[in-house]
């Protein structure tokens, strides 16, 4: 299938408009932290926070595999009716990915794509004067723009987000009835997470303004970190066993002798090399 773009989005020059969202409460120092002006001096300091958040990276990848193994692994979370749906649907999407791809889904995401543009720009106090989607890609027309808003479709699952609010109103409608099997939510959410991290890993890949803009270093470390903690999130709602609490204690472990482990292996390394 041709690589597509489906993030070329036009901006305008921002101007004066009124709060919507979540900025309405939040202060204005808050809100034009978010959208700092073009130059060089912003790429060297993005180019900064991506060298300063691959550590984090490695140690948020080290807390889920510790999380991922005493909660699901050794607690038989695995065996459960909710995580065998979840991985079934996300086995379904990979079939249909790798095996049925069409323009069709490529429209849902491009979709997906520019409405969670379109969302973070409201959020960010943004106004939105138009949305343009097609499975050739898409754009919006905005008068605002940052990071959060160029880079939220990368870590920001659309359709799982749907998914939950749309369970959570079947929930309430037939509450009288005793609710919904749940399985039928983890299914729709494993199908839905997988269709959003496929998709964002195939289209990375390809050259796209939203990572452009924004530097890749910056965007790769940041899409890649929020996303872990993002299934880190997911996986401890989910499991009976694992806490939030408990998530922080061990990744806060994992910081503290990241650079002591650094070093000892820089040592090993510098001394198993030829003299």
């Amino acid at each position: 299938m041709a690589s597509k773009k489906p993030s070329n989005r036009k901006s305008r020059s921002p101007k004066q408009a009124p709060r919507h969202g979540l900025s309405a409460f939040l202060p204005d120092r808050a809100i034009h932290a978010l959208t700092p002006e073009p130059g060089t001096a912003v790429r060297f300091l993005k180019l900064v926070i991506g060298v300063m958040l691959i550590p984090l990276c490695w140690v948020s990848v080290e807390t889920f595999l510790i999380l991922l193994h005493a909660d699901t692994w050794s607690g038989n979370y695995w065996k459960t009716p909710e995580f065998l749906s979840f991985a079934i649907g996300s086995a379904i999407w990979l079939a249909l990915f790798y095996f049925a791809r069409c323009r069709a889904m490529m429209w849902l995401y491009v979709a997906g794509h520019e409405l969670t543009h379109a969302l973070f720009v409201l959020i960010c106090s943004g106004k939105v004067s138009k949305v343009h989607i097609s499975s050739e890609g898409g754009h919006i027309l905005t008068n605002r723009n940052n990071f959060l808003i160029s880079l939220s479709p990368y870590f920001f699952p659309f359709y799982t987000a749907v998914t939950i609010l749309a369970w959570a109103a079947l929930q309430w409608t037939f509450r009288d009835q005793g609710g919904l099997n749940p399985i039928w939510l983890y299914g729709t959410i494993g199908f839905t997470w997988m269709f959003h991290l496929t998709f964002t890993i195939w289209m990375i890949r390809r050259e796209q303004p939203d990572v452009e803009q924004n530097g890749r270093l910056f965007s790769f470390s940041l899409i890649f970190l929020t996303n872990v903690l993002l299934i880190c999130a997911m996986l401890i709602i989910a499991s009976p066993t694992a806490t939030f609490h408990g998530f922080g204690i061990s990744f806060w472990e994992n910081a503290k002798s990241f650079h002591h482990r650094l070093v000892e292996s820089a040592v090993e390394l510098m001394r198993a090399l030829p003299s």
